[in-house]
């Protein structure tokens, strides 16, 4: 699958973030870039299985009298628009680069990491940023602080699950041609890569270099599931497509790299979280239960 570079040269192994109040509130843009890097207010955690459950809610009644005349009998269906989503995930945490962002002043300045024989900075000068390796029992507690506070702690209020999923087709029913952060994005594997601007349509780059139907799994550009249609404003002309006779509330996603600061996403609250320390393992095992709702503080 297509990798994402941290910004201190290591290559990620999550495709699960999962984002506290402090970087994502739910009056963020996806074009935001309040945070110091990528990683910086969220957790990554390693899954094994992702499930999303969405559950229509539609009230049904027994239509009376029509199985008299016609021997079948009908309900009735009353849409009012109503479902209900939640995700469960589990897997392991592992040791990680945890990154936290306060205000200026509130970390020592400057701060230096010798250990490993050459110095790596922890603090920035103006002591607002700390990035720290943490072991994965120190990441499970943290997560369990983290789950136990309200939505008035915004350093601790895990609401915004990040899930990055491989995908060709963009939000005008083509296939991708930019990303978040507007630049061309091409297959890196296609043997025509350099010739990614070589035509253009109505102002979509169509070279025969970029993203298409044989690009694999493994070299798709990656985007953050949502619940968006294609269509509306992030789609061509800003058409409507899936989106016709509806307000969307979200777009639907663009792809995403390390140096984008995202807080696009799945917004809502951990309604679980549950870990199994084993004795003499350097991982955690975890299950988490998220619920999705509509700016949840």
């Amino acid at each position: 699958m297509t990798t994402l570079n941290s910004s201190f040269g290591d290559t990620y192994t999550h495709y699960v973030w999962v984002d506290l109040s402090a970087r994502s509130p739910f009056t963020d843009k996806a074009d935001t870039a309040t945070m110091r890097n990528f990683e910086t207010n969220r957790i990554g955690l390693k899954c094994d299985s992702v499930s999303i459950s969405t559950a229509k809610n539609i009230m049904s009644f027994p239509t009376p009298a029509i199985g008299i005349a016609t021997g079948e009998s009908v309900s009735l269906g009353l849409d009012l628009g109503m479902s209900t989503k939640s995700i469960t995930l589990s897997g392991i945490i592992t040791e990680q680069r945890i990154q936290k962002q306060f205000t200026e002043g509130d970390l020592p300045k400057s701060v230096t990491d010798h250990s490993s024989g050459s110095s790596v900075v922890v603090t920035d000068s103006d002591g607002s940023h700390t990035s720290v390796v943490m072991t994965a029992q120190e990441v499970a507690q943290l997560m369990h602080s983290y789950v136990d506070a309200s939505f008035m702690q915004s350093h601790q209020n895990l609401n915004k699950l990040i899930i990055l999923i491989p995908s060709r087709v963009g939000p005008d029913w083509i296939y991708h041609t930019k990303g978040a952060d507007g630049t061309i994005i091409q297959d890196s594997q296609s043997p025509y890569s350099t010739d990614i601007q070589k035509k253009t349509v109505d102002g979509v780059v169509t070279g025969i270099g970029g993203i298409g139907g044989g690009t694999t799994l493994e070299t798709c550009p990656l985007i953050p599931f949502n619940y968006a249609v294609r269509g509306g404003t992030g789609g061509y002309a800003n058409s409507k497509l899936d989106s016709k006779n509806s307000m969307p509330m979200t777009s639907f996603p663009k792809p995403i790299d390390a140096s984008t600061n995202i807080t696009e996403g799945i917004s809502g609250f951990v309604r679980s979280f549950d870990t199994t320390l084993i004795g003499g393992q350097p991982y955690v095992e975890f299950n988490m239960q998220f619920e999705i709702a509509f700016a949840s503080l």
